[in-house]
């Protein structure tokens, strides 16, 4: 038997990280009423409208093709259930780690309406809770909870990198009949 062989797991060959968390975010927040695969597939669809879907499945997105997707949400089949979003970093100057992480606990403290969209150098997931400590995630993959302190705003081994115009701030509306 080989003993060190294993499975390839949803990931480790394609790149729709992207696509799951805001398939996930909007699942999170409005709970059955969101059929993801149909979403996902809308995303899929509204996505190759702009660029090769190859280059996704194989390189990801990034926080311009992110932010197409997330405002297509509000013109798409999907503005029956309205999400505000915001990137409160993303022009800011002088950001600290601290900072950054300080402000995601305090977003998401106390309130189940809100959700963050993230990314590292690896991955986009979707936070949906902070500590003093940890970030808590909803994701695709084997993100389920994560120490603040593996976080960096720059390149350093064995870190995450956390890249400031890749942050969503997401808050659930009232949803329209």
């Amino acid at each position: 038997m080989k003993n060190k062989v294993t499975p390839s797991r949803q990931g480790d060959l394609d790149c729709l990280c992207g696509f799951y968390s805001i398939a996930n975010m909007m699942y999170w927040l409005y709970g059955n009423k969101i059929k993801r695969k149909t979403l996902f597939k809308s995303l899929l669809q509204r996505y190759s409208q702009h660029w090769p879907l190859i280059e996704c499945l194989t390189t990801g997105m990034g926080s311009a093709q992110m932010d197409i997707l997330l405002n297509d949400l509000s013109q798409s089949r999907y503005r029956k259930y309205p999400v505000t979003v915001t990137q409160p970093f993303k022009s800011q100057s002088s950001l600290s780690k601290t900072r950054i992480l300080r402000a995601i606990q305090s977003y998401l403290e106390g309130n189940d309406s809100r959700a963050i969209i993230i990314r590292d150098q690896f991955h986009w997931s979707v936070v949906i809770h902070a500590d003093s400590q940890n970030l808590y995630f909803f994701d695709s993959s084997s993100y389920r909870k994560k120490a603040r302190s593996r976080y960096s705003l720059r390149y350093e081994e064995g870190k995450l990198q956390l890249y400031p115009d890749g942050i969503y701030f997401i808050e659930r509306g009232e949803v329209n009949s």
